[in-house]
């Protein structure tokens, strides 16, 4: 009887010991409460924020957990509206999420299954990876010796997102993942090139009573609105359209026959008129770039656009001609060069970390107390370049730009032979990444293109993403994401 009652008790219970075993779950929960614990410290407040962060972290990082590559693809899709806090009245810390979730991500890589990680462990770093460490010890020794706010911020603003790359190399997607986050790319697209355009028909004035600040978003050129959308600038707009077109287009050109993709060549003037009005000629210069090296390589028809774009322009309204033409702000940020060209010399490894553009305006910030410092204002302490090449040789030196070249030369080197040595849907994605490589290059020569949300955080997933790609194993089909794979 002793004997019976024994098993009957260890089958019955034998489940909920199995639930109960300390294994990657409580880790798991762990995480999630660390995560909510750093809200509170940073929001300082333990009320509804905290209950909030509770409600939304444990159970993200629980799905996480099992596909840690569902994280990025919601990171992606929630970025092009970050500049939506600027209206919502929520506290300064919000902004914070992006950073809370890329950690998340990368922790989940270290918990996830090893089905949803790499297949092989014994791999080659991609090619750029020499680069990346070469700048990643000249940083932290830049950082050592400025010290500081300076350094952390500087640091922070340079390469928290390779963070991102380092999730997706442990945890690649797969094909179908890659095809969703493309997905993902299209459909935000085309939602903030309406906003945008949406925007010229409101007015200064309408958007401004939204809560929007004048000359930090609300900005004209000639007279004429620079439209933002989601964005907090008409730059992170101008350059996401890019992204999402050089993206979009080798995917929507491989299979006409599918209905995402003829939706998405469909609505190909709507994206050229919301960047047209962000009057940003560096994301206009950069797909430039990025469409010539796909017609050489691919698609010949991106060549046959070149001439009918610039017939569009001639026909352009005046005042819009002269004002996309207008070589001003050119004129402007040669003078800052010039005057700056002596630090460069006096300094060759560079003035510190952190001396320039995102990184110093926010460090003059936090040391007003919170007060936005605007420095297109002479004599304000802050210098922004303009130019991320100057930026770079600016801070960390000869060596610094010198290794920052590499890298884009590298990945870009790398994107290209993975597109030429795969076909289909893999191939187009590779495509497309050497494409946004070769425009954020283009784009650099006139604008600080890496600190500019979320180029950064694009940059880094996509080419850690491709160079990732023959490793990445196959998800699995479960009903978390039926719906999604359905669209198109």
């Amino acid at each position: 009887m002793t004997l019976v009652g024994s098993w009957r008790a260890r089958t019955w219970f034998a489940p909920l010991v199995r639930r109960a075993r300390p294994d990657s779950r409580v880790a798991v929960l762990g995480l999630g409460v660390a995560l909510v614990v750093v809200v509170g410290l940073i929001s300082g407040k333990w009320g509804l924020p905290i209950l909030l962060a509770l409600a939304l972290a444990v159970p993200l990082v629980f799905a996480l957990r099992r596909r840690p590559q569902r994280g990025v693809i919601v990171l992606v899709a929630l970025a092009p509206f970050d500049g939506l806090r600027l209206i919502s009245h929520l506290p300064s810390s919000v902004s914070t999420w992006k950073e809370l979730l890329v950690l998340a991500i990368l922790g989940a890589t270290f918990l996830a299954p090893p089905e949803a990680r790499a297949r092989s462990h014994h791999r080659r770093l991609p090619s750029w990876a020499p680069a990346v460490i070469g700048l990643l010890a000249l940083g932290l020794v830049s950082a050592t010796v400025v010290g500081g706010q300076q350094a952390i911020t500087g640091f922070r603003i340079d390469y928290f997102y390779l963070l991102l790359a380092v999730a997706v190399w442990r945890c690649p997607l797969s094909e179908k993942e890659k095809d969703r986050l493309v997905t993902v790319l299209m459909v935000t697209g085309v939602l903030t090139a309406l906003v945008g355009i949406a925007q010229q028909v409101m007015g200064e004035a309408r958007l401004h009573a939204l809560g929007y600040a004048y000359n930090t978003v609300i900005v004209t050129a000639g007279g004429h609105l620079r439209s933002f959308s989601t964005f907090a600038s008409n730059f992170e707009f101008a350059f996401f359209l890019m992204v999402v077109l050089l993206m979009g287009l080798p995917s929507a050109l491989s299979d006409t026959r599918r209905l995402r993709n003829r939706v998405f060549l469909a609505c190909l003037p709507i994206f050229a008129l919301a960047l047209l009005f962000t009057f940003t000629r560096g994301a206009w210069l950069g797909l430039a770039l990025g469409g010539m090296y796909m017609g050489v390589r691919r698609h010949r028809l991106f060549l046959l656009a070149v001439p009918a774009v610039v017939l569009a322009f001639a026909f352009l309204p005046g005042s819009i001609a002269s004002t996309s033409f207008s070589s001003t702000s050119l004129g402007e940020r040669s003078t800052g060069w010039q005057q700056n060209f002596e630090q460069v010399l006096s300094h060759p490894l560079g003035v510190g970390i952190g001396a320039t553009g995102a990184a110093a305006a926010k460090v003059a910030k936090l040391e007003a107390g919170g007060t936005m410092v605007d420095t297109s204002v002479p004599g304000t302490p802050t210098y922004q370049p303009d130019n991320y090449y100057y930026k770079t040789a600016y801070e960390l030196g000869v060596l610094g730009l010198w290794l920052w070249i590499l890298l884009l030369a590298s990945a870009f080197a790398s994107a290209a032979r993975i597109a030429r040595s795969t076909s289909g849907s893999e191939s187009s994605f590779a495509l497309g990444a050497a494409a946004c490589v070769a425009a954020a290059a283009a784009a650099s020569l006139v604008a600080t293109f890496f600190e500019i949300f979320p180029m950064d955080l694009l940059f880094w997933l996509l080419i850690g993403t491709v160079a990732a790609s023959r490793w990445s194993g196959e998800a699995p089909d479960d009903q978390m994401w039926a719906s999604t794979s359905a669209v198109g």
